[in-house]
C-alpha cells in the first residue's frame, strides 16, 4: 500500500513536472547537486543548528527549473537524503532516508531576462510543497535497533541560496532548505499532536552546478543573445559591444560602420560628424564653420558665400540655362528653347519665328515650344485645380523638430509636386520657407532658408533641374495667422510653393 501511495505521490508531481517542462522548454535549467543533512526534533528538543550533523551521511539532488517572470522561477527537485542523529549519551536516536520530489516557486532578490547577462552573485528564495517517502528505524549506540516509519507523507519546504553566475550556461549554486514532512513520527517520538509547526524536520544543504538546456537564440549571429542583445538587428559582420551594439568609439550615438567621423563625437542627424555652427552643415563639408550659414552656401553666410565661390573658382550661375552665364548674358531672361548668340541673346534669325503656332514669336514667347495665350507669355496657363492640388501638397510638408529634416510622411506629397512641376516644365518654381516666432530671428531665419533648402535637394534628387528652383526662408516675418496659440503657431510653420514665369 505504501509503494502505491508513494507512486501516486511522484506520478501527479511528474506528470506537473512534464506539463511545465513541454511549455517553458525555451528557458529550462537542469542542476545536479550533492547533498548533506541536519535533523531538527523532539530527539534535540528542537535545536534548530546548522551544520551540526554527528554523522556524515551524503545525499544526491536533481532540479529541474523553468523560467517563469524576471523574478520568480518554477522548480521541481528530486532528491534522496539520509540523516543520522544520536544524543551524546548515544541513548536514543534516529536513522532516516529520505527520497522526496517537490514543486517550488523561487523568488529571485534581482530581476532576469530569460537570456540576461551573467549576474556574479544571483542570491533566492523558495518556498513549496511536495511528497515524501520516508524510511526511518530507531538508532542507539551506533546500530539499527527497530523499525519506525515506512510511508509517503506530503511535505513542505522552503529555503535560500546563492548562485554564482559562472558563464551564460553554467551556474554554481550552494543553499540550504527546510523539509517538513506532515508526519511527526519518524523519529520514533510523538509530541506535536495537530500542530504541524511542531513536526520534526530535516534541514538539507546542497552544492552544485546548475546548467541551461537550451541555447540562447542569437538571430543576428553576432556573438549576443538575443534576451541580453540591446540592438537586435545589427548587420552580419559588424563588430559589437557586449550588448550586441555596434562599436561607437566616440560615443555619439552614430555606430562607426555608419558613422563619417568615427573618432569625433558628431551630430546624429550629420551622420556622426560635429556641426561647430549648428547650422546643419557638418565641419568636414562647411566651408564656414564656425559661422552659422545656409545648407545651400555651404555653411556660409550669403555675403561670405561669394568670396567662397571666388576662391574656389565655383561655376558662374545661368539663371535662364542658354549656356551663357549671367556675367556675360546681356539677354539673361531669354525664353528656355530659344536659341541664342555668343551674348545670350536670341538670333535676329529667330525673331519672326513661332514654333508652337501659339501667335507669339519665340523672340519673346517665353514658352516658344508649348501653346499658350500672349497674356500669359505664350505659355500655357495652370489650371486652378492643378493650384488648389499644389496648395494642397505643401500643407503635408513635415519637418523633425527644430530640424531641417524632412520626416518620411511628407514624402507623398513631395512626389505629388514633383509631378506637377514636370507636367509644367517651362515654370519655374519658387520655394519660401516660414517658421512661428518661438526663437531668435537669426534662428528661425536660418532654420526657415535650411528648410526651403531641404525641399529643394528633394526636388532635385527627383529630377527637377536645379536651374529651375529659387528658394527663400523669410524666418518669421511673414505669418499667416496669430502665434499666441498653438494652432496659429503650426499654420506659421510651413513652406510655401508656387510655379512662375520669368
Amino acid at each position: 500500500m505504501n509503494i502505491i501511495r508513494t507512486a501516486k505521490y511522484l506520478g501527479f508531481y511528474a506528470l506537473l513536472f512534464l506539463m511545465m517542462l513541454t511549455t517553458q522548454a525555451q528557458y529550462n535549467h537542469v542542476g545536479f547537486y550533492g547533498t548533506v543533512n541536519d535533523y531538527t526534533g523532539d530527539l534535540n528538543n528542537n535545536d534548530f543548528g546548522l551544520f551540526r550533523y554527528k554523522c556524515f551521511k551524503p545525499g544526491l539532488a536533481v532540479s529541474f527549473e523553468q523560467y517563469v517572470s524576471p523574478i520568480i522561477d518554477a522548480v521541481e527537485t528530486f532528491s534522496y537524503d539520509w540523516v543520522q542523529y544520536e544524543n551524546e549519551l548515544k541513548t536514543t536516536g534516529v536513522d532516516a532516508q529520505f527520497l522526496s520530489f517537490d514543486f517550488k516557486f523561487r523568488l529571485k532578490c534581482y530581476k532576469e531576462l530569460p537570456d540576461a547577462p551573467p549576474i556574479k552573485i544571483a542570491p533566492f528564495f523558495e518556498l513549496g510543497a511536495g511528497g515524501t517517502y520516508i524510511k526511518s528505524r530507531q538508532f542507539i549506540n551506533d546500530k539499527p535497533v527497530k523499525n519506525l516509519a515506512n510511508d509517503s507523507k506530503f511535505n513542505l519546504v522552503g529555503g535560500t541560496g546563492l548562485t554564482f553566475r559562472l558563464n551564460d550556461a553554467v551556474d554554481f549554486e550552494i543553499a540550504s532548505r527546510v523539509y517538513m514532512p506532515l508526519y511527526d513520527g519518524w523519529d520514533g517520538i510523538t509530541k506535536g499532536g495537530d500542530n504541524i509547526w511542531s513536526n520534526d524536520i530535516n534541514v538539507q544543504h546542497s552544492a552544485g552546478f546548475r546548467f541551461k538546456l537550451r541555447k540562447s537564440i542569437d538571430s543576428d549571429h553576432d556573438g549576443v543573445s538575443d534576451g541580453r542583445n540591446k540592438c537586435p538587428n545589427t548587420p552580419q559582420g559588424i563588430k559589437v559591444n557586449g550588448k550586441g551594439c555596434p562599436i561607437d568609439r566616440d560615443g555619439d550615438g552614430v555606430p562607426d560602420y555608419l558613422d563619417k567621423c568615427p573618432t569625433v563625437f558628431g551630430s546624429i542627424t550629420l551622420d556622426g560628424c560635429p556641426d561647430r555652427d549648428n547650422d546643419y552643415v557638418a565641419d568636414n563639408e562647411d566651408a564656414c564653420p564656425d559661422v552659422p550659414g545656409l545648407v545651400s552656401n555651404h555653411g556660409c553666410p550669403l555675403k561670405d558665400y561669394n568670396n567662397f565661390k571666388q576662391n574656389n573658382n565655383q561655376q558662374e550661375a545661368d539663371s535662364d540655362g542658354d549656356g551663357v552665364p549671367d556675367s556675360k548674358d546681356n539677354c539673361p531672361n531669354t525664353p528656355r528653347g530659344t536659341p541664342v548668340d555668343e551674348y545670350g541673346c536670341p538670333r535676329k534669325d529667330q525673331n519672326d519665328k513661332d514654333s508652337d503656332g501659339d501667335g507669339v514669336p519665340d523672340a519673346v514667347d517665353r514658352c516658344p515650344f508649348s501653346a499658350g495665350p500672349a497674356s500669359n507669355k505664350g505659355c500655357p496657363e495652370i489650371k486652378e485645380a492643378v493650384k488648389k492640388k499644389l496648395e494642397f501638397a505643401t500643407k503635408g510638408i513635415y519637418f523633425e523638430t527644430n530640424k531641417a529634416i524632412i520626416k518620411p510622411i511628407s514624402y507623398s506629397k513631395l512626389n505629388q509636386i514633383v509631378k506637377i512641376v514636370n507636367d509644367y516644365p517651362d515654370y519655374d518654381v519658387r520655394l519660401s520657407g516660414h517658421t512661428d516666432n518661438v526663437g531668435s530671428d537669426d534662428y528661425n531665419l536660418n532654420l526657415s532658408q535650411n528648410r526651403v533648402d531641404a525641399v529643394k535637394a528633394y526636388l532635385v534628387n527627383n529630377g527637377i533641374n536645379a536651374n529651375r528652383i529659387s528658394a527663400i526662408g523669410y524666418g518669421k516675418t511673414m505669418p499667416v495667422a496669430s502665434n499666441n496659440s498653438e494652432v496659429g503657431k503650426a499654420l506659421n510653420r510651413r513652406v510655401e510653393i508656387e510655379l512662375f514665369l520669368n
